[in-house]
């Protein structure tokens, strides 16, 4: 009789135990099924931020041709296009390289305005994603209009570099956009070369994601 309680008094502990272990099993399965779900959600974002950042770089390229009738932002595309007369100050696309010295010396030290940029140099830190976040003032913006994301979700820079011994031009072309969870950032850069410096056609030469 004592025998049978004494085995009596063990199983209940015994179970206790069991049990807890079980919900320890248990918690520890759901945490790792919210971390995968995180991760999921994370992965997911990242590469719709990037399927973004793809599609500016068409926009970008039809404002550089001039193709479209309506241009991003407030600047028309006469102006866009043009060099104006020499009270304006305004950036715009050059189609020579008079044009181009023009444009460098409207944009001085600022080297962008408006998403057109004519950098002195090719500075290291221009391929680095921290460099463009904080050049969102000098950029380009894409509105509702152009992209099924919204306003305020993605812009673009492209840097008019002069090709040498030729009158035509090499853009790169910067594209950032912002995913919907915090802190979620792509940018893209990207390098279009045109065939010659009055017809509308080019090549890509280069498409890389930039990081810091």
């Amino acid at each position: 009789m004592n025998r049978s309680r004494h085995k009596h008094g063990f199983a209940l502990p015994t179970l206790m135990v069991m049990l807890a272990l079980a919900s320890i099993a248990a918690l520890l399965a759901m945490r790792n099924l919210w971390v995968n779900e995180q991760l999921l959600n994370a992965e997911a974002d990242q590469l719709r931020t990037l399927q973004k950042a793809e599609a500016v770089l068409p926009i970008a390229l039809t404002d550089i041709l001039g193709t479209s009738a309506t241009v991003p932002g407030e600047i028309t595309p006469n102006l866009r296009y043009s060099a104006g007369n020499a009270t304006q100050t305004h950036a715009f696309f050059p189609a020579s390289l008079a044009d181009y010295d023009l444009l460098r010396q409207r944009l001085g030290t600022s080297t962008c305005s408006a998403g057109i940029c004519a950098p002195n140099t090719l500075a290291p830190s221009a391929s680095q994603a921290s460099y463009w976040k904080a050049q969102l003032a000098t950029s380009m913006r894409v509105t509702a209009a152009d992209t099924p994301y919204g306003d305020h979700t993605a812009w673009y820079w492209v840097e008019v570099l002069p090709q040498t011994n030729t009158t035509s031009f090499v853009y790169r072309i910067t594209a950032l956009a912002n995913g919907v969870m915090p802190g979620s950032t792509t940018v893209l850069q990207a390098v279009w070369v045109r065939n010659t410096a009055t017809l509308p056609t080019g090549q890509w030469r280069s498409w890389r994601v930039l990081h810091d």
